[in-house]
């Protein structure tokens, strides 16, 4: 398989950042053939009040939100929010994947569907370490999708506000990208290009990373997706609008 992608340029590209406001933390190594890619999980505002996880590229396939990260740390994006938030981030959650353009990891498994599984892949266990019951107020993954035209996201919430975030944040996508606004979206129910009608985790077969951030008692967890076909500097964009609104409107 020719390698689509980088890994180390990657790493190289993160680590630039450096500095004192930012923490950066080799969990394991994901070992692979003759390779072995670096887990890395990045800290910005240590002990601050408010605590979000960000993540991207469990799905190697789609990039955009591994380049929504980097554009966050190096245009200084992130410090609108340091002061209320501590954010934990995992640049890319399947290296494989990101450097061979494949959804799954190098076993060939789908990483997120696998959050329930007793023995998942280290990726797994080591985004699921990541976690403390009722540690984050919020946790947002970025995601692409190749067959939507126009952006999407799922959420769930352990709190009674949590359908309001969502909504602000589409509002505030609008006349930057498209909004899928089909009533039904990945077979599920969607009210103007939120899914928030899934049905009770606990009698899922299988965990996406937000099932289990959900199970964990994360307060708001967020699945953003925007449509690949779009430019990719629309959708680092669209994510990035999206990033700020979930943030700002978690403040409280």
């Amino acid at each position: 398989m020719t390698t689509k992608r980088n890994y180390a340029e990657l790493v190289n590209r993160l680590s630039k950042k450096l500095n004192n406001t930012l923490q950066f933390f080799t969990l394991d190594h994901i070992k692979y053939s003759n390779n072995k890619y670096p887990f890395y999980k990045i800290i910005l505002g240590d002990h601050n009040p408010k605590r979000a996880l960000i993540s991207a590229g469990i799905h190697g396939d789609e990039p955009a939100g591994i380049e929504t990260i980097c554009s966050f740390l190096e245009n200084g994006r992130y410090k609108a929010h340091l002061d209320q938030w501590e954010i934990t981030i995992l640049p890319c959650i399947n290296p494989y994947g990101f450097e061979n353009d494949t959804r799954e990891n190098h076993e060939n498994k789908d990483l997120n569907r696998l959050f329930k599984d007793h023995n998942p892949p280290l990726e797994v266990q080591l985004a699921k370490s990541i976690f403390k019951p009722s540690y984050f107020d919020i946790s947002i993954e970025l995601h692409e999708d190749c067959d939507s035209h126009g952006y999407y996201l799922f959420q769930k919430s352990n709190k009674p506000n949590g359908l309001k975030i969502g909504v602000k944040i589409i509002e505030a996508l609008k006349g930057i990208i498209s909004i899928n606004s089909d009533k039904t979206i990945e077979n599920m129910p969607a009210d103007k290009g939120v899914i928030h009608r899934i049905k009770d985790i606990n009698q899922m077969e299988w965990w996406p990373m937000a099932g289990y951030s959900l199970s964990m008692k994360t307060d708001h967890c967020l699945t953003l997706e925007t449509p690949t076909k779009l430019a990719m500097a629309t959708r680092v964009r669209a994510h990035l609008v999206a990033l700020d609104n979930a943030l700002m409107c978690c403040r409280q």
